[in-house]
């Protein structure tokens, strides 16, 4: 790197989790990641995990880091400070309408092809002044209770819109067969129909057999929908978006710097922090 990074300047450095910080299981954070972490905190400067999963998944590799920043989950949709114990203020909550959710989950092309849903709703704040997330599912998935809910409790039930009743949503999560034309409709009916409601991403599920396994490979059968994550503005609103080697290509048309090819993802951005910060010297 060209830049001079002097120990006077300090950085707020924000973090996906997903493929960013953890092992390829998606569960356990990369420990070389986590030492450099918290030498940069001990130098002074700032650690935010900006993810997309949902406050309840992303906590513990919070706590682990030992942060106490905002945490920024569902991609900006519900931002809090865990470790601020006098003042739980929420300081985003931006909830998906109600009646968004029921139409899209209305639509004839989603309502013939849909696998699972997958939805995250609030229902206020608990005495501790924390988010009293509840999330429902119509799939006991191993993904979905390993990964995605972090073995954190959920619902589980086949009329998704029975128990939602009238309350706003934080995520929708949509499963669906990988038939690539069906696919294509659907994405065409949310861009065309509810672009101004809501922002998603869509991608390929990973898999486990069993509860336990490591979950490292795509499943080639089911693709997914993700109602509210938007990777691209946050590499691009960012001073300097890095992206990891395996990212998509239209991030990396985004990206001020990509981490070694060479290098798992999580081990890629450790040494990527340390090289630009000059951690080693």
């Amino acid at each position: 790197m060209n830049i001079e990074v002097t120990n006077k300047e300090k950085h707020l450095i924000k973090l996906d989790i997903d493929g960013t910080s953890t092992n390829p299981d998606f569960s356990t954070l990369n420990q070389k990641l986590k030492v450099v972490l918290q030498k940069l905190i001990k130098q002074g400067h700032k650690i935010c995990f900006t993810t997309g999963r949902n406050y309840l998944s992303a906590l513990p590799f919070y706590k682990e880091v030992g942060l106490d920043t905002f945490l920024v989950t569902y991609n900006g949709a519900y931002i809090n400070n865990p470790a601020e114990k006098d003042n739980k203020e929420i300081v985003v909550f931006h909830s998906i309408k109600n009646n968004v959710v029921k139409d899209i989950l209305d639509e004839p092309v989603i309502k013939k092809n849909i696998c699972n849903v997958l939805i995250d709703h609030v229902n206020g704040l608990n005495s501790e002044g924390e988010i009293n997330l509840k999330t429902i599912s119509t799939s006991d998935d191993i993904y979905y209770q390993e990964i995605f809910f972090n073995g954190n409790p959920y619902t589980k039930g086949e009329n998704i819109l029975q128990l939602l009743g009238k309350k706003d949503v934080l995520q929708l999560v949509l499963e669906f067969p990988k038939d690539e034309r069906t696919f294509n409709e659907i994405l065409l009916t949310l861009r065309r129909k509810y672009s101004d409601a809501i922002t998603f991403y869509f991608g390929t599920k990973l898999k486990a057999k069993t509860p336990g396994d490591k979950i490292l490979v795509p499943d080639p059968e089911r693709r997914i929908i993700k109602i509210r994550n938007e990777l691209a503005k946050l590499v691009h609103s960012v001073g300097k978006g890095v992206v990891t080697a395996d990212s998509d290509s239209y991030l990396k048309t985004y990206a001020y710097a990509i981490t070694d090819f060479g290098l798992l993802n999580s081990d890629g951005v450790a040494k990527y922090l340390t090289d630009y910060f000059k951690l080693d010297k």
